[in-house]
């Protein structure tokens, strides 16, 4: 996925107007009405849908980032903009922090799946504090999108929709919802296709059914968590980095319990799971 196509220069500014929310949202509105990719779209209806989204909740989850977003009728092609607000503003965010970098995603409402992994790609941007520096130090709008551009780039590198030579079955275990809601992320910002996941039972649970194991439950543990398993096919020479990533979200996995990371060599492949 190439996320530059989507954030074009018009739609950039290291000046975003507004003081309140609903200002701000005015100015993304406007921006993202700018952009060559949404030509012929109304900034009011832009704007009205993204106060829509708000009332849902607020889209600040923290550290002075916001990503205001929406579905429009109509539009044909997802758009993205990106403002600074030097002084900040109150948006109802997660921590109760004024936000100072908005990236608004708006697209058509019939491909919930690209939405998604645009919303994730951005969180991975702004997930590194170095990222949100670079951006909030931006003395041009340019500036500020190729900051965004960068730090983009290794969470969308891996698109593979033209590329059908996968050599490797890449499984990923994991107890914790949240580092399994994290992969997820991760591999939805990457951009890798097909995945599917599968949820499991632990031995303990599974033997706490038949009587006769019942005197061995407090050997085996009591742990209600119920295993999730990822299982994805990726190019190997992407593996390192995939296990990268992954190791940033879990940790050292050698010296980490309750997740680990299988891979096999598939002897063929044939079909695909990848959305059309």
């Amino acid at each position: 996925m190439d996320i530059s196509k989507y954030l074009q220069p018009e739609s950039c500014t290291i000046e975003l107007a507004g003081k309140t929310k609903e200002e701000v949202i005015e100015s993304l509105a406007g921006l993202l009405a700018a952009s060559p990719n949404a030509i012929g779209s109304d900034p009011d209806l832009i704007e009205l849908g993204l106060l829509e989204r708000e009332k849902m909740g607020s889209t600040g989850f923290g550290n002075g980032i916001a990503i205001p977003h929406c579905k429009i009728a109509g539009m044909k092609k997802f758009v993205l903009a990106l403002g600074v607000s030097t002084s900040g503003v109150s948006f109802d965010a997660m921590d109760n922090r004024s936000v100072h970098i908005f990236c608004a995603i708006v697209g058509p409402p019939d491909e919930p799946e690209m939405h998604l992994r645009l919303l994730a790609a951005a969180s991975r941007v702004f997930g590194g504090g170095k990222s949100r520096y670079e951006m909030l130090s931006s003395t041009t709008s340019y500036a500020l999108r190729e900051a965004f551009l960068y730090h983009a780039a290794p969470a969308t590198a891996l698109d593979s929709s033209k590329d059908k030579t996968f050599n490797k079955l890449l499984m990923v275990v994991v107890q914790e919802d949240e580092i399994y809601n994290d992969i997820i992320e991760l591999f939805l910002g990457m951009g890798l296709p097909g995945a599917i996941t599968h949820e499991g039972s632990m031995m303990a649970q599974i033997l706490s059914g038949a009587p006769v194991f019942a005197g061995f439950l407090d050997v085996l543990g009591s742990s209600q968590l119920e295993p999730k398993t990822i299982l994805t096919l990726v190019p190997g020479d992407t593996l390192d980095e995939i296990i990268t990533s992954i190791e940033e979200i879990t940790g050292d996995l050698d010296n980490h319990r309750g997740a680990c990371i299988i891979v096999l060599s598939p002897d063929m492949v044939r079909g695909s799971l990848e959305t059309v």
